[in-house]
């Protein structure tokens, strides 16, 4: 037991600038995560999403911006950290996985907004389903039909498919 005292106070006498380094590596860390969740918390005013995207966005930005700190104290005190970023490269390409319909809907809503197919307001008919244009946003159309219906659309299905606007066809053949 003695010995083993010994060594890891040579250890810490050998080693105490990297010791040190590390409080400031975690306020530093702190501090731009603090920062970072303002600046999204801004934007999510700004745009207006539902409470609960932002809070699930605000939240991964910070498990991931705290592992980066703990990857740098760890690495900065000499642990080896290849394991730990060999794990996290696994669960990226789980995650990707997980999020690739996600991802396909946001692509399609950049297309959709660039593109205009149909606006709100326009009558349409999309993936099967036949009605009015409520609402665009970047990963879905809510389109309320003629017997009342809100049917959500994800964008991937709507710009996978057929467009047919329904209201720019019927001001065409009015004009004829």
């Amino acid at each position: 037991m003695e010995e083993q005292l010994t060594r890891l106070t040579d250890y810490v006498v050998a080693n105490y600038q990297e010791w040190l380094i590390v409080p400031v590596i975690v306020l530093a860390g702190y501090l731009v995560i603090r920062t970072t969740d303002k600046y999204v918390a801004r934007f999510f005013d700004r745009v207006e999403y539902d409470r609960t995207l932002e809070i699930l966005f605000q939240k991964t930005i910070k498990v991931f911006l705290w592992s980066v700190v703990l990857i740098l104290a760890l690495a900065n005190i000499g642990f080896d950290v290849s394991g730990f970023i060999a794990g996290l490269g696994v669960m990226g390409f789980i995650v990707g996985f997980a999020v690739k319909d996600v991802l396909s809907n946001l692509a399609a809503g950049m297309f959709l907004l660039v593109k205009r197919p149909f606006k709100v307001g326009e009558s349409v008919n999309v993936a099967g389903v036949q009605g009015n244009v409520e609402e665009m946003t970047l990963s879905s159309c809510l389109v309320i039909t003629e017997e009342g219906h809100h049917v959500t659309i994800p964008n991937a299905k709507i710009w996978g498919n057929a467009i047919r606007n329904l209201s720019r066809g019927a001001s065409k053949q009015r004009g004829s």
